[in-house]
């Protein structure tokens, strides 16, 4: 009897490890907002603001289907964002738009699987607009 309660135990505690392991590699958000509007599903992501100071963090998904394409378009009254993504693992600057900017591009070939969509502002930026989704 004893050694079944050791091996549960012991079970018990190699799974709350691996479960405790898995959850390291996602992102956290950081932030501080003013009239802030969000949107994610698991194809687009919008975010509106008056004021935004940190970090945001959206995740969407890509089904891999040959030719899909990150679209994104972006707009900043005041400060300064930079825009990465993150796909297997791998963090990437995708553009940094300052105030008075607009941005309208994309990125395309994207492979199978979580999108991390990582918004860093340096300091406070104001009047915000970011759209993003997969196509």
């Amino acid at each position: 009897m004893k050694k079944a309660i050791q091996r549960i135990l012991l079970l018990m505690t190699a799974v709350v490890l691996c479960m405790s392991l898995t959850g390291c590699g996602e992102y956290t958000s950081s932030y501080s907002a003013t009239v802030l509007i969000t949107s994610n599903t698991s194809k687009k992501m919008s975010v509106e603001f008056s004021s935004l100071k940190g970090k945001m963090v959206h995740k969407l998904k890509c089904d891999g289907k040959e030719g899909r394409e990150l679209k994104y378009t972006a707009s900043l009254k005041s400060g300064t964002a930079t825009v990465y993504y993150d796909i297997d693992g791998t963090r990437e600057e995708l553009f940094t738009i300052h105030g008075g900017e607009t941005a309208d591009s994309s990125l395309g070939n994207l492979a199978k699987g979580k999108i991390y969509i990582i918004i860093e502002t340096e300091g406070k930026c104001e009047g915000g607009s970011f759209k993003l989704n997969i196509e």
